[in-house]
């Protein structure tokens, strides 16, 4: 049995569904199917019983789920491991970010400790934060530059970074333009276009127009920031995202609203609370908080 088939494995048990979870492998769900009744096959016990939703384990599937869970991640640390004794071998160092990586500074944060630390491998990943996170749980990236605002603390462990404040963009033509500060409920019958609806951002500003007793009318969103800016440049509605991503475009015909009831969001660098950070993941964490001027809290 190889690795590829109980990864698989952990990735159907996790969605539930072999739709989801061919998706996420990047193959066929009927090559999926057979990867799955192979292995059954092989152990000699039913892993998965179907449901009106999809799959979900057998007992025999849950016990053999809990030790995969357990052997994967060992397995790839030891191999991670080995690699440091192989002729010239590097230390590597798997990282995921969303694309806004420029916009906070941390491009050159990573560039710079890439620049001091030759012997370490970085592997650098730019996805959604559903596709990190997803990463995260299969163990194919050791750290993530993520949104930690609703993050499970029981799941996930983090270094908070960066504290960012929400803003309205318009573009110089709205009224809304002239203002310093407009109050959430002042909103209600604006026209917005949002962050993707699982986006923290969107989903933070949606609850606290919820709060003010309206939900606010969005019929365009798009998954990255850099698009919706453009669209309000062009007039096609306002906006609600962190100050930092706005403020560095600079452009003539933008605007910065601040709102009367402040919000906030966090990046931080996150990784699985049940896995014990190696050194060189603790030495990158110390290296990008001291770079912002932030104390990790981790002892070394």
């Amino acid at each position: 049995m190889d690795l590829r088939k109980l990864e698989a494995f952990l990735t159907v048990a996790n969605t539930g569904k072999y739709t989801d979870a061919a998706d996420k492998l990047f193959i066929s769900q009927s090559s999926l199917s057979k990867q799955m009744a192979q292995m059954e096959r092989e152990l000699g016990v039913k892993l998965f019983k179907k449901t009106r939703n999809g799959v979900e384990l057998t007992q025999a599937g849950f016990d053999f789920y809990s030790y995969v869970r357990k052997m994967l991640p060992e397995y790839h640390r030891a191999v991670d491991r080995l690699q440091m004794y192989r002729e010239g071998g590097t230390y590597p160092l798997r990282i995921g970010s969303p694309p806004l990586a420029e916009e906070y500074g941390f491009a050159n944060a990573f560039s710079s400790y890439w620049a001091r630390n030759t012997s370490v491998q970085i592997d650098y990943f730019e996805r959604s934060q559903e596709d990190l996170i997803d990463k995260l749980d299969r163990h194919k990236i050791d750290l993530a530059l993520l949104r930690v605002d609703m993050l499970d603390p029981d799941k996930y462990s983090y270094v908070p970074l960066v504290l960012d404040e929400i803003v309205i963009a318009c573009s110089t033509k709205h009224p809304l333009s002239a203002r310093e500060h407009v109050g959430l409920a002042e909103l209600r019958n604006e026209e917005f276009i949002l962050l993707e609806e699982k986006s923290d951002v969107t989903q933070i500003f949606r609850r606290a127009c919820e709060n003010q007793g309206f939900y606010p009318n969005a019929p365009l969103h798009h998954s990255r920031h850099r698009m919706l800016i453009k669209a309000v440049q062009n007039n096609m509605g306002i906006t609600a995202l962190p100050r930092r991503l706005v403020s560095t475009y600079l452009a003539d015909d933008l605007a910065i609203v601040s709102l009367k009831q402040p919000l906030y969001s966090t990046l931080g660098l996150v990784w699985l609370a049940d896995e014990p950070l190696t050194p060189i993941n603790q030495k990158f964490i110390d290296y990008v908080c001291t770079d912002f001027n932030v104390n990790s809290g981790l002892e070394g």
